[in-house]
């Protein structure tokens, strides 16, 4: 098992990290880099890949080792996968040497078990790195390697240089590779790596993309502690947050930008509701509004730019919404860009780094008191119900007469229903399941309504700066106000229906 945090440094930086106090303890950090020159190996189409592996041929010096790993999706920047390594005595890969290694009845162990992938094999990308090895030993006694490493990655269709630090553990706790990368990022400005160098490889050679990751349902156990709930509730918001950053890096696809954004919500709503049990570290609060604003820009202009415009273009003439329509495309892919750079910002990485050391390592239990540690072993079923009940009880009190509230005190309705949606959702599981998918479904068409009703605000705003970036969009700007006017005007009875469906209801737990 390999278990490795990945980050990515600018090569400026790379030797003023080797002189970083934590590394400079080290005899090895003035040791001279060592050339490491990795062959991977695939067939013809690829079927390595496809089923979630990579080997490789490594020579250093006059040493020949065949790795095999099992790709998996890194979580925050770890790495945690399977890793078969052992020597051979050529520049190709043996494939027999995995037979007892790999289980026959996985897609990996069938395909190294068919005679005729060894002789399809054929190297696809080559890297060559030049790495710079320090071993570690933290006064905890867990023992780890920095990796600081230069070098390309080759293949037939081109290149990419890479500069990246890897932490890999070699005996002790994962969450300690968190709390060193963040002494490092005192020194030289990290960022989380969303890639492993076969990632990279097989990027040259197929034009694949991230998709949008939407939320997996959260499990929880009917004997979990409310801290229990708590760490798989902001785990499973993470793992959103943290799955959908490389699609907002690459900035092809807007759906990434609004699921990151939807994991941010999650969080901080996970935030609140545990609050009093479980208080969040000072400080966390603002930088989680910070990376959600930096994203909300970039959400608010491409919802703008496509569904909002597009109901408003069917009633248009096409030459007074187009130019209204490439303004926005144009703003959103600028916002895009200041999302992604964000991202990959060195303040974003330590945010990260601080929320799962704090996670990890339980750090709201630093300076509790006995009654406190107590009071969050309780049982979470309880809790959730509690929860549950207190929150409908302010969307109720705040949505009523919600068909005639103001701009302002829907906004308010709005966001106590979204609380509500998350809550039922972190504690489904604990709840009846009929009682929740009733109670779900009627909230999720009351939040659709309340949704596209809160774009129609926000792009009204939005549509007041157009003019001034193009004034040859001034008429369908003003025609698409009137247009999203008139439609909300329209959805008064749907509203007030959506509501008093809801209103009916109690909550599940």
């Amino acid at each position: 098992m390999e278990r490795e945090l990945k980050l990515r440094i600018p090569i400026e930086d790379l030797e003023k990290l080797r002189h970083a106090p934590l590394l400079a303890q080290s005899k090895s950090a003035t040791d001279p880099p060592k050339l490491l020159t990795s062959t991977y190996f695939d067939t013809p189409e690829l079927a390595f890949h496809w089923c979630g592996a990579s080997l490789r041929v490594r020579v250093v010096g006059g040493e020949r080792l065949q790795t095999l790993k099992l790709e998996r999706s890194a979580r925050t920047g770890l790495f945690d996968r399977d890793e078969f390594e052992m020597p051979v005595d050529s520049d190709t890969p043996d494939l027999k040497l995995l037979l007892d290694q790999i289980s026959a009845d996985t897609d990996c162990g069938k395909l190294i078990r068919d005679e005729a992938t060894a002789a399809r094999l054929k190297p696809v990308f080559v890297t060559r790195i030049n790495r710079s090895a320090i071993p570690l030993r933290l006064p905890s006694g867990d023992e780890l390697e920095v990796a600081l490493d230069e070098g390309t990655i080759e293949a037939d269709s081109g290149s990419v240089p890479i500069v990246a630090v890897e932490l890999e553990l070699k005996h002790g706790q994962p969450e300690n590779l968190y709390e060193v990368a963040l002494e490092l990022l005192e020194t030289v400005p990290l960022r989380i790596d969303h890639m492993s160098k076969a990632d990279l490889g097989y990027e040259l050679l197929v034009a694949e993309r991230s998709d949008a990751v939407k939320a997996q349902p959260v499990q929880l156990n009917k004997r979990d502690s409310i801290e229990d709930a708590f760490c798989s509730i902001a785990r499973n918001c993470l793992d959103q947050v943290h799955a959908n950053e490389r699609g907002v890096v690459s900035g092809h696809d807007p759906s990434s930008v609004h699921q990151m954004r939807v994991g941010l919500r999650r969080l901080r709503s996970a935030l609140d509701l545990f609050a009093d049990e479980i208080p969040a570290y000072a400080g966390l609060g603002e930088e989680l509004r910070w990376i959600a604003s930096e994203l909300g820009a970039a959400r608010d202009w491409e919802v703008l730019a496509g569904s909002t415009l597009e109901r408003a273009g069917t009633c248009a003439s096409p030459d007074e919404i187009l130019p209204v329509r490439q303004v926005c495309e144009q703003i959103a892919a600028n916002n895009r860009q200041l999302a992604a750079a964000a991202v990959e910002s060195a303040r974003y990485t330590r945010l990260v780094l601080q929320f799962v050391t704090w996670l990890n390592r339980q750090g709201w239990r630093d300076g509790m008191s006995d009654k406190q540690r107590g009071s969050i072993d309780r049982p979470a079923s309880q809790f959730a119900a509690d929860v549950l009940r207190r929150r409908h009880r302010i969307l109720i009190k705040r949505g009523k007469r919600l068909a005639e509230l103001d701009d302002h005190r829907r906004h308010r309705a709005r966001i106590a229903a979204k609380k509500v949606r998350y809550a039922t959702e972190f504690f489904a599981s604990l709840c009846p399941r009929r009682a929740v998918r009733h109670y779900v479904d009627a909230l999720t068409a009351l939040q659709d309504d309340l949704g596209w009703r809160n774009d129609a605000v926000v792009a009204d705003q939005l549509l007041k700066s157009v003019p001034r970036v193009s004034p040859d969009a001034a008429s369908g700007a003003a025609f698409a106000r009137g247009y999203l006017a008139s439609r909300v005007a329209a959805d008064h009875q749907t509203l007030k229906k959506l509501w008093k469906k809801f209103r009916r209801l109690s909550p599940p737990g």
